[in-house]
């Protein structure tokens, strides 16, 4: 099914419980909201870039993800499920691409930093998510994330952020008048002379949407999204599940730039304006 996938809340959390591989800075960084405190492995065996993540309780998992890292051209990637740490018995991702995308003249692979603007910042790497989803949510406590990535020119695996949650995929999919945007943070000054100076910041992907043809179930879902996450919690936002090059380009771990209203334009129909924008 093409439609979006919106996907919350993100069980990754700081009662989360993390564990194995071998990190020179902690594993346990995954489980901070602040994506540029890292996990970075002690090298790049498939041995040191694994961990085990154990949630506060069984959750419904539909949706896994990491954010900010720096997996190369030619990484991969498992996720796997279980009834206990380690363990594979609900689900098996198997070895999965990192990259759906193309890298051509338009999309360039660079060894170095990825977020424009972010100079020297080393923590700061490829903007694009690596999204693993479900056909069907399980209800887990324990899953797993395992790389292949030992060719990395960095000699280690960095991570900012792993996300593990539940998802809506709405029956009618958002409307056209979408806008895919991007916000600048950067700063340019002029001084009297004419002379400018320019601090060069993070540019940060931004979607506006609307769900005009939703039903009184999803209405409530979406609704309860907006009352427990505010504009602080993270939504993941997947726009085209059956195109994951595309997806990767486009989605993003973002929050909710406004509580918009959840309107009743017609009988047993409801209708969401969202904006939504990358977390920083």
């Amino acid at each position: 099914m093409s439609n979006l996938v919106l996907a919350w809340p993100n069980r990754v959390g700081a009662e989360t419980m993390v564990s194995g591989g071998s990190w020179s800075i902690a594993a346990q960084n995954v489980a901070t909201a602040d994506i540029t405190q890292v996990a970075r492995s002690t090298n790049a065996t498939e041995a040191a870039t694994q961990m085990r993540l154990a949630l506060d309780a069984a959750r419904n998992i539909r949706v896994v993800s990491m954010v900010n890292h720096n997996l190369s051209a030619t990484a991969q990637w498992r996720v796997t499920i279980g009834t206990t740490a380690g363990a594979s018995d609900l689900h098996d991702s198997g070895w999965l691409a990192v990259w759906s995308m193309n890298f051509d003249s338009w999309i360039e692979w660079e060894a170095a930093t990825w977020w424009v603007g972010a100079g020297l910042d080393e923590y700061l790497r490829a903007p694009f998510p690596v999204v693993h989803m479900l056909d069907d949510a399980v209800t887990a406590q324990h899953f797993s994330i395992y790389i292949r990535d030992v060719t990395n020119a960095d000699g280690w695996v960095q991570i900012g952020r792993a996300f593990a949650g539940d998802a809506i995929q709405p029956t009618y999919n958002m409307s056209y008048g979408l806008s895919d945007e991007i916000d600048d943070l950067s700063d340019i000054t002029r001084a009297e002379s004419g002379a400018v100076w320019t601090t060069d910041r993070r540019r940060l992907r931004r979607v506006s949407l609307v769900l005009d043809w939703l039903t009184d179930d999803e209405g409530a879902y979406l609704h309860e999204m907006m009352r427990v996450l505010g504009r602080t919690g993270e939504v993941l936002y997947w726009p085209y599940p059956d195109e994951p090059g595309r997806s990767q380009q486009y989605g993003f771990l973002g929050q909710l730039m406004e509580m918009s209203a959840l309107e009743y334009p017609y009988h047993r129909v409801r209708r969401l304006p969202l904006r939504i924008q990358e977390v920083a």
